[in-house]
């Protein structure tokens, strides 16, 4: 693997420094996150929520907002259909509450994963209208491919409102209305990338203001920063770039979960041990709230996190929030089993080609959690990777995880006739196959995955965002890191390098003995390091190495210290 230090503009980095009173280090990192201006780069470093474009500069939102008032106002039963993802609870439940609040008479269904799929779907239509006089359906995160379902509630007489962000694999023009930037807005607008959550958002923005400018009471004491941290818990889990709106919408809603979340995210906090003290950062909804959420709908239970965001009761929030918790530990236990059986069919069946499709069914292939699975193959075989487990009705089901250089959705493209359903975007795709079709599928997928990046993926480089000496290693040069979170994807922490230094000390085995404890000395100190799940690649300390690694703060009895996290490692 290659190591090399991120390209970026001197010029623009220099003028930044001058113009802007930074420290070079930071204008360095800006320049690399292509930030060219002045402007840009104060709007980066001091986001602020007024700078939120007006909702309604987005494509349709004045017909969406328009159609929702009119069945508010006329007493219209509401059906809110999403999808069982962070993104499609979080919408369906920021637009739940709004409605709520505005005395519209809502309900909401979330899709079981097993029986019902992703989305909307026929069967979730069956269920969510079964017994009801529904006149307008909703769905978030989903509906954008779902031509079939608009024209079942079109003969039916009920309208539709697709709030979506996945890409179109047909003509969408039939439908009335449907938000999507992808579809209808200029690349360039700062609401181009938003996922559902931040729509959500912009849609509950939409309404309210409208609902103001008539004079309402009950529109004038909802405050909007209430629903900033569910938008930003789609926002960050959906991978969506944290720039432009989405940074605004992922800063406040961290601040506002920290300083004041609902009841039921608050009983999540705690149940997560997440301290909110010390605000809650991107990194803990990555790898610590999204988890949970998730293992709802892989589970097969995901009303429990809906519920979660729209209870009131505290006691029932935690009962609930413990409950996701089980669920995630029972998750992770069926995602290593399965991981396993998934690593064999990639040694035995797939060693030598430039893909894995791995299949199966049993105890541990669960539809739930073969999107996790993808996404580590993907990562440590570094070639793309479908995991598809067997469902009750003996479809295939699965998910997919890409590499650089390769659009999934294309390739998929170029086996659609052997699949039943599929979408998603670039680097991560859902589908469904017949097990006939399984076998021809896994070779059309391996050509059409040869056509775009050759026989073998491109070789992994390691970007790193800037080479440090020992002495810069510091709380100072944390701060600074600091001014530019929140991190995510679009804009990762910063992955520093560090050469010709020897380790200070012996590294101590931690843990189970899968991680390991390492020191370095800047001059004046030893810095501590943690290594997660690199205990079989100990470096040595009799020789100098180079060090790629992450700073962070490490919160141990109520001290803040320094930390470093190591990526990788080589020999000088």
């Amino acid at each position: 693997m290659e190591w090399q230090e991120k390209v970026f503009d001197q010029e623009i980095a220099t003028a930044l420094e001058h113009s802007s009173d930074i420290s070079p280090f930071l204008a360095k990192l800006l320049a690399e996150r292509n930030i060219e201006s002045v402007e840009d780069a104060e709007d980066f470093l001091s986001p602020k929520l007024a700078h939120l474009r007006d909702p309604f500069d987005i494509t349709n939102m004045d017909r969406a907002v328009g159609r929702i008032k009119d069945a508010i106002k006329n007493k219209e039963e509401l059906l809110l259909i999403g999808d069982y993802d962070v993104d499609g609870i979080s919408s369906v439940s920021i637009l739940q509450k709004i409605l709520s609040n505005l005395g519209a008479k809502s309900s909401l269904i979330i899709p079981r994963r097993k029986d019902e799929g992703y989305g909307l779907t026929i069967n979730v239509l069956k269920r969510g209208l079964d017994k009801k006089e529904v006149t307008l359906v909703i769905a978030l995160d989903c509906g954008t491919n779902s031509l079939e379902e608009a024209t079942l509630l079109k003969e039916k007489g009920i309208d539709l409102i697709v709030v979506d962000h996945h890409q179109a694999k047909e003509d969408v023009s039939s439908f009335p209305i449907i938000l999507n930037p992808h579809l209808f807005d200029s690349p360039d607008a700062p609401w181009s990338t938003l996922c559902t959550a931040g729509l959500a958002f912009k849609l509950a923005h939409g309404i309210v203001k409208s609902f103001k400018s008539e004079g309402s009471n009950i529109a004038e004491k909802i405050d909007l920063k209430e629903y900033l941290p569910l938008s930003a818990l789609g926002t960050i889990a959906d991978l969506v770039p944290l720039q432009k709106e989405n940074r605004i919408i992922s800063k406040f809603g961290l601040k506002h979960l920290g300083y004041n979340p609902s009841i039921g995210l608050n009983a999540l906090l705690q149940e997560s041990k997440i301290d909110r003290s010390l605000y809650p950062k991107s990194e803990d909804i990555t790898y610590k709230l999204a988890p949970m959420i998730n293992a709802c709908g892989r589970m097969d239970d995901p009303t429990v996190a809906s519920s979660l965001f729209l209870e009131s009761n505290p006691n029932r929030c935690k009962e609930l929030a413990k409950k996701m918790n089980e669920y995630n530990e029972q998750r992770k236990f069926i995602e290593a089993q399965l991981t396993e059986h998934a690593k064999v069919q990639a040694r035995d069946l797939f060693s030598e080609e430039v893909a894995l499709v791995a299949h199966g069914d049993g105890e541990y292939w669960n539809p739930g959690v073969v999107g996790i699975v993808a996404g580590k193959l993907a990562s440590s075989l570094r070639k793309p990777c479908l995991v598809l487990a067997k469902s009750e009705n003996g479809e295939y089901r699965g998910s997919g995880r890409g590499v650089k250089g390769l659009d999934l959705v294309q390739a998929l493209a170029e086996c659609k006739s052997l699949l039943l359903h599929w979408g998603g975007h670039p680097v991560a795709v859902g589908l469904s196959i017949l097990e006939e079709h399984l076998e021809e599928f896994t070779k059309s997928f391996l050509t059409a995955v040869k056509t775009q990046i050759g026989n073998q993926p491109p070789e992994r480089q390691l970007e790193i965002d800037a080479f440090i000496q020992r002495n810069q290693l510091n709380e100072d040069l944390l701060l600074e890191m600091e001014k530019l979170a929140p991190f995510g994807q679009g804009n990762p922490q910063p992955l520093l390098g560090i050469k010709k230094v020897k380790l200070y000390g012996k590294p101590k085995p931690v843990g189970s003995g899968e991680h390991f404890q390492f020191s370095v000395h800047n001059g004046d100190e030893p810095i501590n390091g943690i290594a997660w799940r690199m205990a079989d690649n100990i470096p040595p300390t009799d020789q100098e190495i180079d060090i790629a690694f992450r700073l962070q703060w490490n919160h141990w009895n109520q001290r803040k210290r320094l930390q470093m996290v190591m990526d990788t490692w080589k020999i000088h």
